[in-house]
């Protein structure tokens, strides 16, 4: 290995470090930063030269796309937020109703399996193993429900995060020349790389992961309407939000979807296993090709192992960043490889 792979080795280590150990300060740049993404090609092509865009000076398209967020925002906060706040009240108010139907059905499915003369080493892993399933859900539901809260209680969040977007979609091929020439002279060209590839990664997966959470939780949720399960429009949510867990998100939505079937009908769960199983594949097979374009490039074992660690690391958010966290170290670590 030559000194300047591993100078640059050494100092992406110390660069991690020391975003570990900031992490808690880091939560209004990450906000920031998903805004930038999701509000910038609408500020570019207001900004852009006619006939491309309409060619208005960047702080009016800025004012104009935060306009078009808060807009949108309200509109689900209108429409939206209410008919879930109702679905879910009531899901909590009956809770208990559900929880008793639940057992008695674990109850039957116990002596259908003694009836089976299923061993008792099988049965008992079965049984613990969906005990782990929906306390990990319940788990992870109630951490992003708590985390989510903490956001919104911090009201300098509301102030610094609007800031931070405003510059960064104001100033940001300045901000990308400034950080370059922080290197050395030599080092100017594979710093603009590697930026140019970090940029690519986070917009690519940010605008991908958002319209695939749309659509994953529109289509979930108009199923379960369609097939009659209770509480539909809070399985389209969990559906949407799981979307951005890789690989195990598509499970931990099916789940409470299934249980809240079953209650019913085993022949209603059934439907809406099917209707989970047609919506992984549409999106596996064709959505998340087209949206994302493999742009992570990372295996499946990469990305399982990922949330796992960063899970540990950093709660409930690490679930949902190790994806692009990971991805960003690969290239980072591929660039500064090079001699």
């Amino acid at each position: 290995m030559s000194r300047n792979q591993i100078v640059r080795t050494v100092a992406l280590l110390f660069l991690l470090v020391f975003l570990y150990l900031i992490r808690g300060a880091l939560l209004p740049i990450l906000l920031g930063v998903v805004l930038y993404y999701i509000l910038g090609p609408l500020a570019g092509r207001l900004t852009a030269k006619w006939p491309k865009g309409a060619g208005l000076p960047r702080d009016l398209a800025i004012v104009i796309a935060f306009a078009v967020f808060l807009v949108l925002a309200a509109l689900l906060l209108q429409f939206i937020i209410p008919p879930f706040s109702r679905e879910f009240g009531s899901l909590g108010a009956n809770s208990s109703h559900y929880l008793a139907q639940a057992k008695a059905l674990f109850r039957t499915i116990q002596a259908r399996e003694a009836a089976l003369n299923i061993p008792a080493e099988i049965s008992g892993f079965l049984s613990a193993l969906a005990r782990n399933l929906i306390d990990f859900l319940a788990q992870l539901v109630r951490q992003t429900a708590n985390s989510l809260l903490a956001v919104l209680s911090r009201s300098v969040y509301l102030v610094i995060t609007p800031i931070i977007v405003y510059f960064l979609l104001r100033d940001d091929k300045n901000i990308f020349k400034g950080v370059v020439e922080l290197a050395p002279r030599d080092q100017r060209e594979i710093s603009a790389r590697i930026l140019k590839e970090i940029d690519g990664i986070l917009r690519n997966y940010i605008i991908g992961q958002a319209i695939l959470c749309t659509a994953v939780g529109v289509m979930c949720g108009a199923g379960c309407w369609l097939l009659g399960v209770r509480f539909a429009l809070v399985l389209g949510v969990v559906a949407a939000i799981a979307q951005l867990i890789p690989n195990i998100g598509p499970l931990l939505a099916t789940l409470p979807a299934m249980g809240l079937a079953l209650i019913d009908s085993p022949l209603l769960a059934c439907y809406v296993a099917g209707l989970y199983l047609a919506v992984s594949a549409l999106t596996i097979g064709v959505l998340a090709p087209k949206v994302l374009g493999g742009r992570l490039n990372l295996h499946p074992l990469t990305v399982a192992v990922s949330i796992v660690v960063f899970g540990e690391l950093m709660g409930v958010w690490g679930f949902f960043l190790a994806a692009p966290i990971v991805a960003t170290i690969k290239a980072l670590y591929l660039e500064l490889r090079n001699p």
